[in-house]
């Protein structure tokens, strides 16, 4: 009996395993805001797809960088620095199916900010001290930014380096004057311009994207494939960033100055 039980449990366990998809992404914000902001996304997944589709993320960038380079994932949503590091853990753990095209007035920036009226303007006034990262897996959060600061020759005179975690969290940190400055997303840098003075913005670099797990049914992978290259739904899309007019075409050599940039500030590989 007891055999028979374990039996119909994997049974079960595999039918409904084989009818859902699991979206993967990084919280660059809270997870329940994460998740909200893609649900019609997965929507319109799940119409493409007819299979039901379940949002879940890791515990931090590197729990979930690891589940997307395992195969946890079926689909995801991934930035830049995350999509090198997934790809050099394993290099065939991906296919690329399309970026997010954002507006030519809100590109893919990195931000440096102070407390509005505090004295911290300009690079300099940095020397002494304490400055707020995201996560040491973040493109516009810790690698832009950081070398942002060498290339000011700044990075030295800073006292100490701390990690919030999350975009939101440096901005809110530097609100309450914790820190004297930190590094976010342009977005977040809006959100809270109100609270906030600009020290630098950085160039405009690739953005996040949207991959599939290379593992996945042929048939669901071009169905996939066809959803992204024709998607109509703009309102969707602007759920996941108000800025994004589109998707467009990603290739893996777009992502080679950000390469060249995390070799330069940590001499990653």
């Amino acid at each position: 009996m007891k055999a028979i039980i374990i039996t119909l449990f994997f049974f079960v366990f595999n039918l409904f395993a084989s009818q859902t998809l699991v979206f993967g992404a990084i919280s660059t914000v809270n997870p329940e805001i994460m998740q909200k902001k893609l649900t019609p996304l997965m929507k319109e997944i799940e119409k493409t797809t007819h299979k039901r589709v379940v949002f879940q993320t890791g515990y931090n960038y590197a729990d979930t960088i690891n589940k997307f380079a395992d195969g946890t994932f079926d689909i995801g949503y991934i930035g830049p620095i995350p999509y090198i590091k997934v790809k050099n853990q394993n290099k065939d753990a991906l296919v690329l199916l399309a970026g997010i095209k954002n507006s030519k007035k809100s590109p893919f920036r990195s931000v440096i900010i102070s407390k509005k009226g505090s004295k911290y303007l300009k690079y300099k006034d940095l020397k002494n001290t304490n400055f707020a990262f995201g996560s040491p897996n973040s493109t516009l959060s810790y690698y832009v930014p950081k070398y942002m600061l060498e290339k000011e020759k700044i990075d030295k005179d800073i006292n100490r380096y701390y990690f919030m975690g999350r975009h939101d969290k440096v901005a809110q940190y530097v609100i309450m004057g914790r820190y004297a400055a930190g590094a976010v997303k342009q977005s977040v840098a809006t959100k809270y311009a109100k609270y906030l003075q600009v020290i630098a913005t950085s160039e405009p670099f690739v953005g996040f994207a949207i991959i599939a797990n290379k593992k996945l049914d042929p048939k669901i992978l071009k169905k996939l494939q066809h959803l992204f290259q024709n998607f109509h739904n703009i309102a969707a899309l602007k759920k996941i960033k108000k800025s994004a007019i589109g998707f467009e075409e990603r290739k893996d050599s777009q992502y080679n100055k950000l390469r060249e940039i995390m070799k330069k500030v940590d001499g990653y590989k």
